[in-house]
C-alpha cells in the first residue's frame, strides 16, 4: 500500500506534475473531441438543421451527465482523503457505495426522461423542423445515459486509484469506437439524409459510451493492482452526502452551463434562426476543448491535493498549489492565442460551404475566445476547494460564476452595446458574444478573493 501511494507524497516539479496529470487531461480532452467529431459529421452529412438539433438537445443530456461528474469529483476528493488517512478498506467501501447509487440514479433518470423528452424540447423552444430530429437522437441515447454518467465518474476515480493512464486507454477505445461509427453510419450510410445522419451519430456515441462506462466497471469488479476495487459497499449516508456536497460545484457548473447554453441558443434562434444556433454550436465545441483541458488538469491534480491534505503534508500542498496555478495561467494564455489564430479553419470545419454561417461563426469565435484568458482560474479555484472537501465554497464559485454572472452579463452587456455603440441590431448581437468575456473576468476576480481568504486555513 505504501508503495502504491508513494507517488502522491513525492515532491512535484513542473515536469513531474505535467507528466502525472497529462493522461487525465488527454482522457477528458479526447472525450470532448469525440463529441465534436459527431458535430462535424452531422453538420457535413446531415446539414445545418440536423447540427442545430444536436445542439438543442445536448444540454438535457449534459445536465443528467453532470450527476456522474458530481459523484466523480466529489467522490474522488472524499476517497482520496480517506486513502491519505490510511484507511483503504473504508475507501473501497465508499467507492463501491457511490458506484452502485450512481447506477440506480442513472436507470431512474433514463426512465423519466424517456416519457418527458418531447415536453422538455418544446419548453426549450425547439422548432417543428428540429423536433423529429431531436427525438430520433434522444430515443437512441436515453437508454445509454447511465453509461454516460459512469464514464464521467470513472474518469475521476481512475486517477484517485493511481491509474490515470488506464483512464486514458478506456477513453481512446471509446473514442475510436465513436469515430469509426460516425464514419460508417453518418459518413457512408446516411446518404445525406438528416434523420439517418443524426441516428447514426447517436448509435456511434452510445457504442463509445459502452466502452467508457462498462469496461471500467468490469475492471474495478475484477482483481486489479489499483488502489480501488468494487465489492461490499459501505452504506454510509453521511459519506454520500459529503461526496455530493464536495462535487456540487461541478454538478452546478455543468447544469448552469447547460442552462446558459439554452439561453444562448434561444437568443441566437430568435436573432438569426438555425444559422445562429449552428454558429453558437461551433463556438461551444471549441469552448468545450478548452474546458476539457482545464477540467482534466483539475481532475488530475485534485487527488494529489486531497491525499496530501488527508495526510497533513503541508509542504506538498503549497508546492502543488503554486505550480498548478502557474500552469493554469500559462495554459489560458496559450489557448487564447492559439484559438484566435485558428478561428477561420475551425469555423470552416462546421460550415459545409455556407458562407453566411462561416462569417457569423468566425466573428463569434474571435470574441468568445477572449474569455479563455479568464476561464482557467475559476475552474481551478472551484476544483481546489473540492479537493479540500469544502463543497460550500467550491459551489459558491461555480453557481455565482455560471448562473449569476452569466445571466447578468447576457442581459446587461448587449443593452450597453446597443446604446453605446449605436442603436443597432448588430451592436446588440456583438454584445451577446462579449457577455461571456465580462462574466469570466468577474469570476476570476471573485476566485482570487476566495483564494486569498482561505490561504491560511488550508496552508497553501
Amino acid at each position: 500500500m505504501e508503495e502504491n501511494t508513494q507517488i502522491f507524497t513525492q515532491h512535484f516539479t513542473f515536469g513531474k506534475l505535467i507528466k502525472y496529470v497529462l493522461p487525465t487531461v488527454l482522457a477528458i480532452l479526447l472525450a470532448s473531441i469525440y463529441g465534436i467529431v459527431d458535430g462535424v459529421f452531422v453538420s457535413n452529412f446531415g446539414g445545418t438543421t440536423a447540427f442545430a438539433a444536436i445542439n438543442q438537445i445536448s444540454p438535457i443530456f449534459m445536465i443528467i451527465a453532470a450527476i456522474g461528474f458530481m459523484f466523480g469529483t466529489g467522490g474522488s476528493a472524499l476517497v482520496g482523503k480517506i486513502l491519505g488517512e490510511g484507511d483503504s478498506k473504508r475507501a473501497n467501501g465508499i467507492f463501491s457505495f457511490l458506484t452502485y447509487v450512481l447506477i440506480a440514479i442513472g436507470v431512474v433518470c433514463s426512465f423519466v426522461l424517456w416519457f418527458t423528452m418531447e415536453p422538455l424540447l418544446k419548453a426549450l423552444g425547439v422548432t417543428e423542423t428540429m423536433m423529429p430530429l431531436c427525438i430520433s437522437y434522444g430515443h437512441i441515447l436515453i437508454p445509454a445515459l447511465t453509461l454516460f454518467m459512469l464514464q464521467f465518474f470513472f474518469q475521476s476515480l481512475l486517477t484517485t486509484a493511481k491509474k490515470p493512464g488506464l483512464g486514458l486507454l478506456f477513453t481512446v477505445l471509446a473514442g475510436v469506437t465513436n469515430v469509426i461509427g460516425d464514419g460508417i453510419l453518418v459518413g457512408v450510410l446516411s446518404h445525406g439524409d438528416p434523420t439517418k445522419a443524426i441516428q447514426g451519430a447517436a448509435i456511434a456515441t452510445a457504442a463509445g459510451l459502452f466502452i467508457g462506462g462498462v469496461v471500467p466497471l468490469i475492471y474495478f469488479f475484477c482483481k486489479n493492482k489499483s488502489l480501488l476495487h468494487l465489492g461490499k459497499p459501505d452504506m454510509d449516508g453521511k459519506a454520500l452526502a459529503k461526496a455530493c456536497g464536495n462535487g456540487s460545484s461541478e454538478f452546478f457548473t455543468n447544469i448552469s452551463g447547460s442552462i446558459i447554453n439554452v439561453v444562448y441558443n434561444s437568443l441566437f434562434l430568435y436573432m438569426i434562426g438555425d444559422l445562429g444556433v449552428a454558429a453558437f454550436g461551433t463556438v461551444g465545441y471549441v469552448n468545450s476543448i478548452f474546458t476539457a483541458i482545464a477540467s482534466g488538469f483539475v481532475l488530475g491534480v485534485s487527488p494529489l491535493i486531497s491525499y496530501n491534505y488527508g495526510a497533513g503534508n503541508t509542504d506538498n500542498i503549497k508546492n502543488l498549489y503554486k505550480k498548478s496555478l502557474i500552469l493554469v495561467i500559462i495554459l489560458s494564455a496559450i489557448a487564447t492565442v492559439l484559438i484566435e489564430a485558428l478561428a477561420s479553419p475551425l469555423a470552416s470545419a462546421f460550415s459545409h460551404g455556407d458562407e453566411n454561417l462561416m462569417l457569423i461563426t468566425v466573428d463569434g469565435l474571435r470574441i468568445f475566445t477572449l474569455s479563455f484568458l479568464f476561464k482557467g482560474i475559476p475552474s481551478y479555484g472551484s476544483g481546489l476547494f473540492t479537493a479540500f472537501n469544502n463543497g460550500l465554497i467550491s459551489g459558491v464559485i461555480s453557481i455565482v460564476r455560471t448562473l449569476v454572472f452569466n445571466l447578468a452579463t447576457i442581459i446587461i452587456v448587449p443593452i450597453i452595446f446597443f446604446h453605446v455603440f449605436g442603436s443597432s441590431y448588430e451592436a446588440a448581437f456583438y454584445g451577446v458574444w462579449y457577455s461571456i468575456v465580462f462574466s469570466e473576468l468577474f469570476s476570476t476576480l471573485m476566485t482570487f478573493g476566495f483564494l486569498k481568504k482561505y490561504k491560511k486555513k488550508y496552508n497553501y
